[in-house]
């Protein structure tokens, strides 16, 4: 049986590989594998690691992931997440995801310290106008 194409996509960019004979990831109800000719399926998929085989290349990959909504369907699986990084080394991927954790964190605790200044001044504008 003939391999099925993985589509990895996230904002500031989309992955094609082509021949995928093997997929395997996790979602809420623990590891699962995909194979071709496999009936559709939709699911969310866990912070982590995910791993693909391709046949050509007769080598394993992984992509690490925040999680994300996989679909497959025809011979096509999908994943769309923020953001992922494909490559050979499992300990190096979930090195990077997790300093693009606390990238991200960071922004989020920046965004919300200054909607707290944004608000702070606000108030007080409010306040003096109504003296």
């Amino acid at each position: 049986m003939s391999g099925f194409e993985l589509v990895l996509a996230s904002p500031r960019r989309v992955e094609h590989v082509a021949a995928v004979d093997h997929f395997v990831g996790t979602d809420g109800s623990g590891r699962f594998g995909i194979l071709p000719g496999r009936s559709p399926l939709v699911t969310a998929l866990e912070y982590g690691l995910a791993r693909f085989h391709v046949a050509a290349a007769d080598r394993w990959r992984h992509v690490a992931l925040p999680g994300g909504a996989l679909t497959f369907d025809d011979g096509r699986l999908a994943i769309a997440c923020r953001h992922f990084t494909v490559g050979d080394d499992a300990g190096a991927l979930l090195a990077a995801l997790a300093d693009e954790g606390r990238r991200e964190d960071a922004r989020r605790a920046d965004l919300r310290h200054n909607l707290d200044r944004f608000e702070q001044m606000l108030m007080r504008r409010l306040w003096e106008m109504e003296r």
